[in-house]
């Protein structure tokens, strides 16, 4: 049996962005990764995303809804990202245990996906400041406000712990689940933003996200995917080159003609 026998396949670019929790997931559980980047290439100012588009063709024939991220599973390709995401979780054991917790990962999936859509919003505006840095901040985190979503994961983390007795480590019951993953990722990116632009820590004020930042990403669990080049800190950037904010790994715009080797970072884990 070779090594990519009983690996499973996260397809992505070559960011961390929606690939990161997945990849996550994948070494948490024990089981090998095998990881397939997608690079954006960059020539004279100008972007050529062929390397996916001429391969999507291909994989075309067996999803026709293909697209990235995608999962490959002996068998089975799944694409589009809440699916990879409640899929993974299902087959590695990172899901609810019953109905209600089932409906508790479904939601939240849902709702971390709002938090990446507005820090997605933000992050590919050109001309990321210091001044549209703080109000992106200041409305993702406003305290007052319960809609806004990071306050309604507080709220939700504020709930288990003290209406059912949980922990605060994860997001649903006793154990990971597939948002954990994704929460975790976001809080990463967020933190990241803000010391980047000496903004005070905006979950100072979220005491339930806090422990669960500290907590969750000191699981020994964790330790293979943040020991490895895919989840430690400066090495994969957050978003595309064309990105204001995260195009570079360490958060900053990208430079024409900046050179990387991303081939390393492709293969079993």
């Amino acid at each position: 049996m070779s090594n990519f026998d009983d690996a499973i396949t996260v397809g992505y670019w070559t960011i961390r962005g929606l690939g990161a929790p997945l990849r996550q997931m994948v070494l948490f559980s024990g089981r090998k990764l095998n990881n397939v980047m997608y690079d954006l290439t960059e020539t004279d100012g100008k972007f050529d995303a062929n390397c996916w588009f001429s391969k999507k063709v291909e994989l075309k024939e067996k999803n026709a809804l293909i697209n990235l991220p995608y999962v490959i599973d002996g068998d089975l390709l799944i694409t589009q990202s809440n699916a990879c995401f409640s899929y993974l979780g299902r087959k590695l054991n990172l899901w609810g245990n019953n109905e209600e917790e089932i409906i508790r990962c479904e939601e939240l999936l849902c709702e971390l996906m709002d938090i990446r859509n507005n820090m997605i919003k933000y992050a590919y505006t050109p001309n990321s400041t210091t001044e549209s840095a703080e109000a992106y901040l200041q409305g993702a985190f406003k305290l007052g406000d319960r809609c806004a979503p990071f306050i309604k994961c507080e709220l939700h983390l504020e709930n288990e712990v003290t209406k059912k007795g949980r922990s605060g480590t994860y997001l649903v019951g006793d154990h990971a689940t597939a948002p954990d993953f994704h929460l975790y990722e976001m809080i990463v990116q967020h933190k990241t933003l803000a010391k980047l632009f000496s903004h005070p820590d905006p979950f100072i004020n979220l005491p339930r996200l806090e422990f669960f930042y500290n907590s969750f990403g000191n699981l020994p669990q964790n330790e293979k995917y943040f020991k490895s080049k895919l989840g430690a800190d400066n090495v994969i950037p957050f978003n595309q080159k064309m990105a204001g904010f995260g195009a570079s790994p360490d958060g900053t715009k990208w430079v024409n003609g900046q050179k990387y080797n991303f081939n390393e970072l492709c293969g079993i884990f």
